[in-house]
């Protein structure tokens, strides 16, 4: 998902100079952590993984979460440096279950070195990443454990997952474990060490679980329309997205099956096939039966969730970009 922040108000400057600044530091500290780790033969894979350039959103909804609640953004620096960890083992893994050469435009770690060294990197990634959150008390620890586990589990629904299978539900169920799960556990965490309360804790929670699936479902319309063949044939064979479901759901069985044939012969075609055509088929179903409308609907209800949860959050400037987060995602295209 390609994403840039398009800053028009004085209101929104402020909120670019505070997400510039603080992602510029969370790349510093990057940098230091993996000079840290120079001993270790997977250093250049780690150091490649770790700085390749990223929005950061789930180590900056932990600082975010913290500062909204009176903490500091130097006594959680190493929290919101362990979900990035994260973040970045899943994607290191999850270029390999994809076939995927390239992440963000460049050779993705088991393209640039090896499968094994793909798979070691990843799991080196995420011991990193419980050092640096075990630091933070048993309760920390637990819950980005639990997270880590959601999002294996959401994960191998999403590569069994099949389009005549999967219902708006399970897709909810999906996504929930395996991308909002990180952004629940960010802002919890985040709020949980910067000293909040026991509402605050809950409220900057239901923010990141809810903004979590807005975004996820922000990537499946996004990806739809600027990486249309490459995603449908993706989901010819798992990742399935809401479009599609909904799509499916409502047609008719007769439309289903044109549906399913279509996906099908997009998968056989090899690279040098031109499937423009057939792709665009597709996608003029999915618009047809008002299934990009039906997930456009699913994202604000989301986002509105997200700021509701954070409502009665006292009044701060980080509270003001937590909301300010979600109205870049709603008028992202």
């Amino acid at each position: 998902m390609k994403q840039e922040y398009s800053i028009k108000t004085q209101s929104e400057s402020n909120f670019k100079s505070y997400i510039s600044r603080t992602k510029n530091q969370i790349d510093l500290e990057l940098k230091k952590l993996g000079s840290t780790i120079s001993e270790l033969n997977l250093h250049p894979q780690i150091e490649y993984a770790l700085l390749s350039r990223g929005k950061r959103l789930r180590p900056l909804l932990v600082i975010l979460s913290a500062e909204s609640v009176g903490g500091e953004r130097d006594t959680v620096m190493s929290l919101a440096l362990a979900f990035e960890l994260m973040h970045t083992a899943t994607l290191v893994h999850d270029d390999i279950i994809d076939q995927d050469e390239l992440r963000r435009d460049k050779p993705a770690v088991h393209t640039k070195w090896s499968m094994n060294d793909a798979i070691l990197t990843g799991d080196a990634l995420i011991a990193l990443a419980v050092e640096l959150a075990s630091k933070y008390g048993e309760e920390i620890l637990k819950t980005v454990a639990r997270s880590a586990l959601e999002l294996c589990d959401g994960e191998h629904m999403d590569v069994t997952s099949s389009l005549e299978t999967t219902t708006e539900r399970s897709y909810f169920k999906r996504i929930r474990e395996k991308s909002a799960s990180l952004f629940r556990a960010s802002t919890y965490c985040g709020a949980l060490a910067g000293g909040g309360s026991q509402s605050e804790i809950k409220a900057l929670s239901a923010f990141g679980e809810n903004f979590g699936v807005a975004y996820q479902l922000k990537d499946d319309i996004i990806d739809l329309a600027h990486k249309g063949t490459d995603v449908l044939k993706e989901q010819s064979s798992g990742n399935i997205t809401l479009p599609l479901i909904h799509c499916y759901t409502n047609s008719t069985p007769s439309q289903r099956k044109e549906i399913e044939n279509k996906l099908q012969t997009l998968m056989k075609r090899n690279h040098n096939t031109n499937g423009t055509e057939l792709s665009r088929a597709i996608l003029e179903t999915i618009r047809r039966t008002g299934s990009i409308e039906h997930c456009e609907k699913k994202i604000n209800e989301h986002l509105n969730r997200a700021v509701a949860s954070v409502s009665g959050l006292k009044n701060s400037e980080f509270k003001d970009y937590l909301i300010e987060m979600t109205e870049i995602l709603r008028s992202q295209d």
